[in-house]
């Protein structure tokens, strides 16, 4: 169930597991803070989404909820780029929530980049490949360096989080992150004036203690690859 508190300042709950969202947007990042109680007014971030080198987030204008999907818009105004960004639980126990983000980005100014950053501080950051083949991954896109491998993880705040890319973001994808430190930048290609461009990772919080091993991960990754493409964004 979403509980909308402001523009912006959103909850998830189903009893099993809660969620708290600040995706106000401007100066500061989109903050993820997974197993809040509903009671608690914050909690230190899990995972940020961030402007890139300097730059300020578009701010938030609109947003509602269809079905278990909540969807937030940010207006290019004066700004670089416009977002849309929705958020739907896939999966969730009291130790363990998966995300399903889509995030798309627009921009109607020429020679600019827009592009966001995932971003979560701790350790033992790593990044694995996936059982499934990669050969033809995105071949139009085989020559680009920004792209990384699938599946990326870090310990933060006690907890475990991953971030799952699929076949049509991890070649456009640059892993910025090193040990301590999980940073995907996505849109790491060109975005043409006036092209939509979307990206949609799986992000998994886990807080059971036992490690997010590779064939848990390898497992989620499959399930991630077959579900379908939302009809919109």
């Amino acid at each position: 169930m979403w509980k909308l508190e402001e523009m912006g300042i959103v909850r998830w709950s189903d009893g099993d597991s809660s969620c708290r969202f600040d995706m106000r947007g401007g100066t500061e990042s989109f903050s993820i803070s997974p197993f809040v109680e509903m009671e608690s007014s914050s909690r230190d971030s899990c995972l940020l989404v961030s402007a890139i080198e300097g730059q300020c987030l578009p701010k938030a204008s609109e947003q509602y909820v269809c079905q278990n999907r909540y969807t937030i818009n940010y207006p290019q105004e004066n700004g670089l780029y416009a977002i849309r960004f929705s958020i739907e639980p896939i999966s969730s126990t009291k130790d363990r929530l998966i995300l399903e983000f889509t995030i798309s980005i627009q921009t109607d100014l020429l020679d600019t980049h827009p592009m966001l950053d995932l971003h979560g501080l701790g350790r033992n950051a790593k990044s694995l490949t996936c059982s499934q083949d990669q050969e033809n991954w995105r071949a139009d896109l085989g020559d680009l360096t920004s792209k990384t491998d699938p599946i990326n993880t870090v310990e933060v705040d006690g907890s475990r989080c991953a971030v799952l890319l699929d076949r049509h973001d991890a070649p456009t994808t640059k892993n910025l992150g090193n040990q301590g430190e999980l940073r995907l930048r996505l849109f790491g290609d060109f975005l043409e004036k006036g092209v939509i461009r979307t990206a949609r990772p799986w992000v998994v919080f886990d807080r059971s203690g036992d490690q997010l091993d590779e064939k848990t991960l390898d497992s989620l990754y499959q399930d991630q690859e077959k579900r379908p493409l939302p009809l919109a964004t």
